[in-house]
């Protein structure tokens, strides 16, 4: 019996050797190499059909633009006259109220030489955005100081169908992301779209870039934001 013990003891004494043993080991292996940079994460092909329960068959470009090629710089002049504001490129529309100070603004050459066509369309996307910033998940949002643009790129068929949605740019705030893709799905489409605006694939692309800042707040919970929304055509 004593001897049966005994064993049983010393087993027991080689087991827990062990352990401790292996632990100094895994102890004393080196770190497992860093994982290399993967570079540029892919661009975000948004499904439309995952915005709104309306039903949508997403047709795929062949090619989609570079996200604001061509476009002007993010600050450019303001000017209240609206036919300034929709044949030259950079110059701001101030279309905002004091509570919700807006701009909007043509971002390049060619959204200016289609003026009419552009202009209808970003009046479109900032009816959708002025009642996306009044919901209450996006009122209530204190959105940090260094947010980027959203920039999106839109592909309309020949009909002045939207087809596809491309999340060329993240802000920073996912849900400025997906409060501007359902924006962009709600506002942009166009009638009779003229032809001489279609692009070398034979559909129309837009570029879409909307910056969002805080702007005032009469409780400290819902807030009002300055908002920069410009448009532009590939």
């Amino acid at each position: 019996m004593r001897r049966l013990r005994r064993k049983r003891v010393f087993q027991a004494a080689l087991f827990a050797a062990a352990i401790i043993s292996a632990g100094c080991a895994a102890h004393d292996e080196p770190p497992p190499p860093s994982i290399p940079d993967a570079g540029p994460q892919p661009k975000l092909v948004n499904d439309l059909s995952a915005l709104s329960p309306a039903p949508i068959n997403p047709v795929g470009s062949p090619s989609v633009p570079e996200f604001a090629e061509g476009t002007l710089p993010a600050h450019a002049a303001v000017s209240p006259g609206p036919r300034t504001f929709q044949s030259q490129p950079g110059v701001s529309r101030e279309v905002g109220t004091e509570r919700n100070p807006a701009t909007v603004r043509m971002l390049n050459d060619k959204a200016a030489k289609f003026g009419n066509f552009s202009a209808v369309i970003l009046e479109r996307v900032y009816a959708q955005l002025i009642i996306a910033e009044r919901s209450e998940e996006i009122s209530r949002s204190k959105l940090p100081t260094e947010l980027k643009p959203v920039i999106i790129t839109a592909i309309l068929d020949k009909t002045g169908k939207l087809t596809e949605l491309v999340l060329e740019q993240h802000s920073g705030k996912a849900k400025i992301d997906k409060m501007m893709l359902d924006v962009c799905k709600r506002g942009i489409w166009y009638e009779n779209p003229p032809t001489g605006a279609l692009s070398g694939d034979g559909n129309y692309q837009l570029t879409i870039r909307a910056t969002l800042k805080n702007f005032a707040s009469s409780d400290g919970t819902h807030w009002s934001f300055i908002t920069d929304l410009g448009l532009g055509l590939s």
